[in-house]
């Protein structure tokens, strides 16, 4: 084949792409000018060995779409996992309390939000780490035992 219909397939699979979006098509049309190009360079090529390149050029092609398309998927479910579950998103913060913790139960300022915590009896003013949360409940660990559980 020449490579203006090499050149050609491929332009019209691009263009294929912008009619059915799919993320698919633009990878055959890109292997499409590749083998075009190629083509071009070596004149005597043959007919078998440009559609033998052709099909290696879109399977790698593909093989990086998918790839890219998973590793994209991976971040986006680990971001998608805590965006509306604000408790966990402030696990590992340091807070100070806002009121005591007696009998295991108090009540702390982050942000602008009154929490409910769970942990030791400790005074009002403790510092304090977010060590977890059972729904909307946030457990509170010693400032001072985190960093010593770090170590």
């Amino acid at each position: 084949m020449s490579p203006l219909l090499w050149g050609a397939l491929g332009a019209l699979l691009i263009a294929a792409e912008l009619v059915l979006p799919g993320i698919f098509l633009i990878w055959f049309g890109g292997a499409a000018l590749l083998t075009g190009l190629v083509t071009a360079l070596w004149h005597d090529w043959g007919l078998v060995n440009e559609a033998g390149f052709f099909t290696i050029a879109a399977g790698a092609a593909v093989g990086v779409a998918i790839a890219r398309a998973r590793r994209r998927k991976a971040s986006a479910e680990g971001d998608a996992a805590r965006i509306n579950d604000r408790a966990g998103q402030l696990v590992g913060r340091a807070v100070t309390l806002t009121e005591p913790i007696a009998n295991g139960h108090g009540r702390v300022f982050v942000g602008d939000t009154l929490w409910a915590v769970e942990g030791p009896d400790r005074p009002a003013g403790s510092a304090m780490v977010v060590a977890g949360h059972r729904g909307m409940v946030l457990v509170l660990r010693d400032a001072v035992d985190q960093r010593q559980g770090a170590r």
